[in-house]
C-alpha cells in the first residue's frame, strides 16, 4: 500500500482519490451493510457519476429483504453541500428511485459544515413525515464512523484469503488517511491564533459549537464564504427576528477572528436596507450602559447580509484565551438582544 500512502501524503483532500479508494472498499467489503445498518446487504457493481452526474457513485446491491436495489453515494471532502443540491438529490430519490438509498460520506472539513441536524432540517421540508419504524431514505457517515467500520475484522468476511489481505491493507491505509484529515482541525489548541489556517478556524468553531457554556454557539452553523478578497470561515448563530412574522434578522458571525453584528434583509425588502442599517447603528450608540466591548463601525454596503458593527480581532492578545473569548461572545449576545428590542417597530 506504499503507493496509496504516498498519494494521500501529497493529496489527502482529493475527492477523486477518495472516490477511487471508497469505490473499492464499498464494493469488496461489507461496508455498505454497516453504513446502512441492513444485514446481508451486498454491493454487486458500481457506476461513476450516475444520473447525469447528480451523484458521485451508485452501487447496484443485493438486499435479502428486497427493500433496496441501489445505493447512491455523495462524497464531500473539505467542501460544502448546498441546500439546492441536497434537495435535487432527495427529490430524485423520492420521485424516481423509491428502492434506492442515499449516503452522504462527509470527510475532513465537510464533517463540520455538513451536519446531520442541518440535513434533517432540509429533509423535513422536502419529504412527508415518515412512520418511526420506516427505514430512512438517506444516511450521513463521517470519518470517525467510517474508521470504526473499517477496523472491524468481520467487514472482510466472505472474501478469499488473497482478497481479504488486499482489502485489509487498503482499509488500514485509508484509516490512516482519514485520521490525518481529522487531525488538521485539532491543532488550534496548541497554535497561536495569529498563525491559524483554515482548518484551525474550522476546528475552533466546531469546538465552540460542541460546548454548552459559550453563549448560544451550540446552535451555530459553520461554512466557507467566498469573496473578492479570497474568503473566510464563517460561524454564525443567534438569529433573532426584529419583529414577529418578519424575515428581517439580527445575528452574530465570526469571520475568522472578526466578530460581527449583522443584519439580514432579504431581496424583497432591499429598499429598507440603508434605513435599517442606520437604525441599527443609531440604536447601538444609545445603549446604556455603554457596551463593554468596543464595536468598530463598518462602512455601509447594500446586500442581503450586512455588517453594521464588529470587533476586528477577538484574539488580540495573541494567544487563545478561551475565558476572554467566552466573555466577548456573551457581551456581543447581550448587545444583539438589546438591539433587537430597540429595532422592533412600534405597535
Amino acid at each position: 500500500m506504499a503507493a496509496i500512502d504516498l498519494l494521500f501524503d501529497h493529496k489527502s483532500d482529493s475527492e477523486r482519490l477518495h472516490q477511487v479508494l471508497l469505490s473499492v472498499l464499498l464494493l469488496k467489503s461489507r461496508l455498505l451493510e454497516r453504513v446502512l445498518g441492513v444485514p446481508g446487504l451486498q454491493a454487486l457493481d458500481f457506476d461513476w457519476e450516475p444520473e447525469r452526474r447528480l451523484y458521485d457513485l451508485a452501487f447496484a446491491v443485493q438486499d435479502p429483504s428486497g427493500g433496496i436495489d441501489r445505493v447512491l453515494v455523495e462524497l464531500k471532502v473539505d467542501s460544502g453541500l448546498e441546500q439546492e443540491q441536497f434537495e435535487r438529490q432527495l427529490a430524485h430519490l423520492r420521485d424516481k428511485a423509491p428502492k434506492s438509498r442515499l449516503v452522504y460520506l462527509v470527510l475532513g472539513l465537510s464533517e463540520i459544515t455538513v451536519t446531520k441536524p442541518r440535513l434533517t432540517q432540509w429533509s423535513a421540508k422536502l419529504l412527508p413525515p415518515r412512520e418511526p419504524s420506516a427505514p430512512p431514505l438517506w444516511f450521513r457517515c463521517d470519518a470517525a464512523e467510517l474508521s470504526q467500520y473499517l477496523a472491524d475484522p468481520a467487514l472482510l468476511s466472505g472474501l478469499d484469503q488473497a482478497s481479504r489481505r488486499d482489502v485489509r491493507d487498503l482499509a488500514s491505509s485509508y484509516r490512516d488517511a482519514l485520521q490525518s484529515l481529522s487531525d488538521r482541525t485539532r491543532r488550534f489548541a496548541t497554535t497561536p491564533p495569529a498563525r491559524w489556517k483554515d482548518p484551525d478556524f474550522y476546528g475552533f468553531f466546531a469546538h465552540c459549537r460542541s460546548q454548552n457554556d459559550i453563549g448560544h454557539m451550540h446552535g451555530a452553523n459553520i461554512s466557507y464564504v467566498a469573496n473578492p478578497k479570497s474568503g473566510f470561515i464563517a460561524c454564525h448563530w443567534l438569529w433573532t427576528p426584529i419583529s414577529p412574522g418578519s424575515p428581517l434578522r439580527l445575528y452574530l458571525q465570526l469571520e475568522n477572528a472578526k466578530l460581527c453584528l449583522k443584519l439580514k434583509v432579504p431581496e424583497e425588502q432591499k429598499s429598507q436596507r440603508k434605513r435599517l442599517w442606520d437604525a441599527a447603528q443609531a440604536a447601538l450608540r444609545t445603549l446604556e450602559p455603554k457596551p463593554s466591548i468596543e464595536l468598530v463601525e463598518s462602512n455601509y454596503h447594500s446586500g442581503v447580509h450586512m455588517t453594521f458593527a464588529a470587533v476586528p480581532d477577538v484574539f488580540a492578545s495573541g494567544r487563545l484565551d478561551l475565558e476572554l473569548f467566552k466573555a466577548q461572545v456573551k457581551a456581543a449576545e447581550e448587545i444583539l438582544t438589546k438591539l433587537a428590542e430597540k429595532l422592533k417597530p412600534a405597535p
